[in-house]
C-alpha cells in the first residue's frame, strides 16, 4: 500500500495523467511544412535557457498580422491571437512537462551543448495536427534521464540536476 501511495505521489509531482486542454487546436505539421518553421522560430528560449517557453503572441504576429487564413476554421483562432496582441496578453497555453521544484533541466545544455534534436524527447511534433493533451514521447523522469546519460556516457551526478 506504500509503495502505491508513493508512485501516486510521484506521478502527480511530475504532473502525469492530467490532460491538458490548449486554448485553440495549434497544428505543428501545417506550421512545420507550410510556413517551414522549426522549433526555435516558436519557442525562443530553447537555446539560452532553461525553459524553452511558450509562443508569445509577437511571435505569431510575424506571419499572422494581415494574412488571411485560406482555411476558414481557423479564422477565429487566428482573430484571437490579434486579440491578445492588441490587449497585450500571451495566449494562455498550458505547460504538459512539469518538473518537482528540486529538479533543474536546461534545454540550453541538451540542444546546444549536447546537440540533442528536440524530437528526441518530445517526439515528433512536426506530424502532429492537434496539440497534444500530455506529454509525448519520452516523458522527464529520472529513469528516462539516467537512461539517456548512460546510452550517452555523459554526467550522471545527482548535483547535476537535483538543487
Amino acid at each position: 500500500m506504500r509503495r502505491a501511495s508513493w508512485l501516486v505521489l510521484v506521478l502527480c509531482a511530475a504532473g502525469c495523467g492530467n490532460a491538458k486542454v490548449q486554448p485553440m487546436p495549434f497544428n505543428h505539421k501545417l506550421h512545420v511544412t507550410k510556413a517551414e518553421l522549426q522549433c526555435d522560430s516558436c519557442h525562443e528560449n530553447v537555446a539560452e535557457g532553461a525553459v524553452a517557453g511558450f509562443p508569445r503572441v509577437r511571435v505569431c504576429m510575424r506571419c499572422h498580422k494581415n494574412e488571411e487564413p485560406a482555411n476558414p476554421a481557423a479564422v477565429p483562432y487566428i482573430e484571437d491571437i490579434r486579440r491578445h496582441a492588441k490587449e497585450g496578453t500571451d495566449i494562455p497555453w498550458q505547460r504538459l512537462y512539469v518538473l518537482p521544484r528540486h529538479v533543474y533541466f536546461s534545454h540550453r545544455r541538451h540542444t546546444e551543448i549536447a546537440g540533442l534534436e528536440c524530437k528526441e524527447c518530445h517526439g515528433d511534433m512536426a506530424e502532429l495536427e492537434a496539440p497534444p493533451s500530455e506529454p509525448v514521447a519520452k516523458t522527464l523522469t529520472m529513469t528516462n534521464c539516467l537512461a539517456c546519460h548512460v546510452e550517452r556516457k555523459v554526467l550522471n551526478d545527482c548535483a547535476g540536476c537535483h538543487r
